[in-house]
């Protein structure tokens, strides 16, 4: 099936219709978008920030502490995940990897092939996101933009509705195999290794 004429093939998702087209819920969330965009500062900053906070916040709950004694438990906090952070990164490196492949690729296509409504492209968008999420988390995420753009070329839908259809399916990634708490409950040492402690 050709990609629809309503839809650029190039890659690029146009946004919603601007000016008179849009109703008011649709210019309300385009004034937050906005906002977020300029205001919002990026994940690492915001990382950097917290960690400001939360020193300020150490040493007024615990004046005695000195502020060596606040950086020793923050650089000790790290390294105590570091082993879980190692896991969560190869998550999402090879969940990527494995998105971004030629074969994966092409069953996506096919896959979306078949759509032909949009309420048929929202729910095979979430039902492919759910099961790669499922998979692993890191593929979930890949998978969920890819398909959502692929069924955009294909049928003419809001692109809000296809992104909220691939992320509504990722929330079932935490019962998959790559769940962070099934990770850290199987990491040797982990607190939350229940077995391990009761079997030695």
């Amino acid at each position: 099936m050709q990609p629809s004429t309503a839809i650029p093939t190039n890659g690029q998702v146009p946004p919603a219709d601007s000016g008179a087209d849009r109703t008011f819920l649709q210019r309300l969330v385009a004034l937050f978008v906005a906002f977020f965009e300029r205001v919002m500062p990026n994940p690492f900053v915001l990382a950097v920030l917290l960690t400001f906070v939360t020193a300020i916040l150490a040493a007024i709950v615990a004046p005695r502490n000195s502020p060596a004694t606040i950086v020793t438990s923050w650089y000790n906090g790290i390294f105590t995940i570091l082993a879980f952070a190692f896991q969560m990164i190869l998550v999402l490196v090879t969940g990527h990897a494995l998105a971004s492949a030629r074969p994966v690729e092409r069953l996506l296509q096919r896959l979306m092939a078949t759509v032909r409504t949009p309420s048929g492209a929202m729910i095979l968008t979430f039902l492919i996101a759910a099961a790669a999420s499922w998979l692993n988390w890191g593929f979930g995420l890949v998978v969920g933009a890819l398909v959502a753009k692929e069924a955009a070329r294909r049928v003419r839908v809001d692109f809000a509705w296809l992104v909220a259809a691939a992320y509504t399916g990722f929330m079932i990634w935490a019962s998959g195999p790559s769940s962070s708490i099934a990770l850290a409950q199987a990491s040797h040492g982990n607190s939350l290794n229940v077995v391990e402690k009761l079997t030695g």
